[in-house]
């Protein structure tokens, strides 16, 4: 009896090396929701690096730099609209799902094994290259707020990454589809801030960033070790 257990389960361990930095960058659409009604989409890039505590669970940093737009000055409800060429900068933490499960004699597991979530903090620099600042309607309104400002923000991310391994059977490429979303604080993201008695204003101002990006994977090695269920 005790033979045909030993055959039918046991507890093993598996151990590989892995890169413990790894450095890229991705492009990607960045999407306002802010005091403007109307978000548009618009084109952003990034470059990052990451530290590898396991190769499923990083810090890193995160820059990012592009546009980020909303409104219509036909049909937006006020006629605002606005085009902000942001930067920026922000530290985050990530783990996947391969950090908690066994994927080794699961095949599905083994391909999802790479999704993932991480939150951050950062700053975002906002410089309004083209706003709407007096109303185009005739009253000679003008919009209050600020063209340039920076303000906290905190990214929270979803995604899945693809390992590419090279001659050595090592993980030297990661491919990776990414969905964050920023929460700022503060009104700089549209460069509008009217008086919420006259301008709805109930929520903290947020963008999102959808990208897809590759990454190089290189520095010393790290040994991981997992006990394997079959």
């Amino acid at each position: 009896m005790s033979t045909i257990g030993l055959l039918t389960f046991f507890n093993a361990f598996s151990q590989y090396n892995y890169s413990l930095w790894s450095a890229g960058a991705g492009v990607g659409v960045t999407r306002s929701y802010t005091d403007v009604q109307q978000g548009k989409y618009a084109l952003a890039y990034h470059i990052n690096a990451d530290y590898y505590l396991s190769p499923f669970l990083t810090v890193g940093m995160e820059t990012q730099f592009g546009t980020i737009a909303g409104g219509n000055t036909i049909t937006d409800p006020h006629l605002r609209a606005f085009k902000n060429s942001y930067k920026s900068f922000g530290f985050n933490g990530k783990v996947q799902l391969g950090q908690f499960v066994d994927y080794e004699y699961q095949p599905i597991l083994n391909v999802i094994k790479g999704l993932y979530a991480g939150v951050g903090i950062g700053v975002i620099q906002n410089n309004m290259k083209e706003i709407v600042r007096i109303k185009p309607d005739g009253s000679n309104y003008i919009f209050p707020g600020k063209d340039n400002s920076t303000n906290i923000s905190f990214p929270f991310n979803l995604g899945i990454s693809f390992g590419l391994k090279d001659y050595y059977d090592q993980t030297r490429f990661i491919l990776s589809a990414n969905y964050q979303t920023n929460i700022t604080l503060g009104e700089g993201l549209d460069g509008y801030n009217d008086p919420s008695a006259k301008f709805k204003n109930k929520a903290p101002d947020y963008y999102t960033y959808t990208t897809i990006g590759v990454k190089y994977c290189f520095g010393p090695e790290g040994l991981f070790y997992r006990t394997l269920h079959r």
